[in-house]
């Protein structure tokens, strides 16, 4: 009887976990509000820290441009001072 037993058990627990391969109305459920979270989490990120825009383009180039032109202006001076002396 014990060997029938275990045996009707062992049969009962493997059709009851081959069942589980289709995700069920709640799994897919939790999976969208899963997918929402980590949506807004990255739209958050980006709100924190935002993806370089054509302004922020800009502005780089323009600091670019004021250091080069900064740097000129350096050397320039220690050209004329070295000249006079």
């Amino acid at each position: 009887m014990n060997k029938f037993y275990l045996l009707v058990v062992t049969f009962g627990l493997a059709a009851t976990l081959g069942a589980c391969d289709k995700p069920g109305p709640a799994e897919r459920a939790g999976e969208q509000i899963d997918n929402t979270v980590e949506q807004a989490r990255e739209k958050a990120e980006n709100l924190v820290e935002p993806d370089e825009g054509p302004a922020e383009k800009a502005g780089e180039k323009i600091d670019e441009a004021v250091e080069a032109t900064t740097n000129q202006l350096e050397d320039t001076k220690k050209e004329l001072t070295e000249q006079t002396q």
